[in-house]
């Protein structure tokens, strides 16, 4: 069945949904609303308009592989899943927490008023300065631009984040937070991670009460 549908595509087509398989396997994430760097905007995708179009079809060819695509056209996010389990990431405790932190700016911007869907512009001073007032850190390290940039270069690299402007290396980065974050931290992910920093809190009030 696949086979068959697959051939009837154009040439172009079949081009275009080889693209869209290799940047689904590399990247989990695809969002309809995307940053042109080059046209300095925000403009539809076309790779997920055309998943939108085929996402039978490619829903198919990866079951063979125990894939599929879940799709929320709300949030305007295609993401890819594995049906054994397989395809789950393990982040540094470093980029975890900036996950944790991004989650976070996210959910308030739409309590704020923010439309469902929308990417988020935010700034590394930005993202520091929301881990300094939540007493966020990074254990036996100093929370700095180039720390959090690391991170967001890796981070960037699954399609979460859009880079505007700036050098990760720099630690002096803009970029648009986009919707696939709600699914890179589910609401489970940010209960844990929540109880966890209160955790640590904890432990260092106790550690710095017993040096009085």
């Amino acid at each position: 069945m696949f086979e068959e549908t697959f051939l009837q595509l154009t040439r172009a087509d079949q081009e275009a949904f080889a693209r869209a398989i290799n940047q689904l396997l590399l990247t989990s994430f695809i969002v309809r609303d995307d940053f042109d760097r080059r046209e300095k905007t925000i403009k539809i995708n076309p790779t997920y308009r055309f998943i939108e179009r085929h996402f039978d079809l490619i829903n198919d060819y990866l079951s063979y592989a125990g894939w599929r695509v879940d799709k929320d056209l709300i949030l305007g996010v295609f993401s890819l899943v594995n049906e054994y389990d397989h395809n789950r990431l393990r982040f540094d405790r470093e980029v975890s927490l900036v996950l944790f932190v991004l989650r976070l700016i996210y959910e308030e911007e739409r309590k704020e008023g923010g439309h469902v869907g929308d990417s988020v512009y935010l700034t590394t001073p930005l993202v520091m300065k929301v881990m300094h007032d939540r007493g966020i850190g990074f254990p036996n390290k100093r929370l700095s631009g180039r720390l959090i940039g690391r991170c967001l270069k890796e981070i960037a690299s699954h399609n979460i984040i859009a880079r505007v402007s700036g050098s990760y290396d720099e630690g002096n980065v803009t970029f648009y937070l986009l919707p696939s974050i709600t699914f890179a931290v589910d609401n489970d992910k940010i209960v844990a991670i929540s109880e966890a920093l209160e955790k640590l809190a904890l432990r260092d009030a106790e550690a710095q009460g017993g040096e009085l």
